[in-house]
């Protein structure tokens, strides 16, 4: 970058007086990256600016051949159906077991509703009588989940907040003015950045680059609540570029 250009976007970046003024340049970023975005996403621990989603559109047509239109609904039903074995593994389990190993703290009548809604979005079948199995084979439906968080300065809380976003994201960044982003880029902040494998987006009133790619923490990932996050995003499935 020469001096000139870097100059106009130092200057372009200084105007910034609020967070949401920085939202459009992150949008098209990731909008130009094939995700579909959602903002002021909700989590257990607060509001992500940003989350886009990719999916795996193989998975997506096997999933639809299932019958499987709808979403398969709160978090709950996600965890339940983790505990239901694969159709193709042989395997079956009852309501006894979920009841007794998993879900305990359900009344019975409420673990039976539960499964009714799966049994009517097909995404559990009963071979026989009090024994499920599901119908997957596309879970995960992801190929990238990406989170990003705004901040026109306080890079240790949006660092905090990016981390926690690991725990559903395939990356998470922290976008910063431009000009506060290099510094950080090259400042006591770096070693920490790259630890926690967060990755750092700088942001002017017309461009949004990647100076630092995020990646996968091993551990870090909830497979329900990531599973929850994408959940969230198949009736907008349609609207992926």
């Amino acid at each position: 970058m020469n001096g000139g250009v870097c100059l106009v976007i130092l200057m372009s970046s200084r105007r910034f007086r609020f967070e949401s003024e920085m939202a459009a340049p992150v949008f098209e970023w990731l909008r130009r990256n094939d995700l579909t975005v959602k903002t002021e996403f909700g989590t257990p621990w607060g509001i992500c600016d940003m989350v886009g989603v990719r999916f795996r559109a193989r998975r997506v047509r096997l999933r639809l051949s299932y019958g499987q239109r709808r979403a398969v609904g709160p978090a709950l039903r996600l965890q339940l159906l983790s505990k239901i074995p694969d159709q193709e593994s042989g395997a079956v389990v009852t309501f006894g077991r979920l009841h007794a190993e998993s879900f305990a703290c359900l009344s019975s009548d409420r673990l039976r509703s539960e499964l009714g809604h799966l049994t009517r979005g097909k995404f559990i079948a009963c071979p026989s009588p009090g024994a499920y199995h599901k119908l997957n084979g596309w879970a995960p439906l992801h190929r990238r989940i990406v989170a990003v968080e705004l901040k026109l300065s306080k890079v240790s809380e949006a660092l905090g907040q990016a981390r926690s976003n690991l725990a559903f994201a395939t990356e998470s960044y922290i976008a910063l003015p431009i000009d506060r982003a290099l510094r950080v880029a090259h400042g006591r902040h770096k070693g920490e950045i790259t630890t926690m494998g967060v990755g750092l987006l700088g942001v002017s009133r017309t461009t949004c680059e990647r100076l630092f790619t995020g990646s996968r923490v091993v551990g870090a990932c909830d497979e329900v609540l990531q599973a929850h996050c994408v959940e969230r995003f198949w009736r907008t499935r349609d609207n992926c570029p």
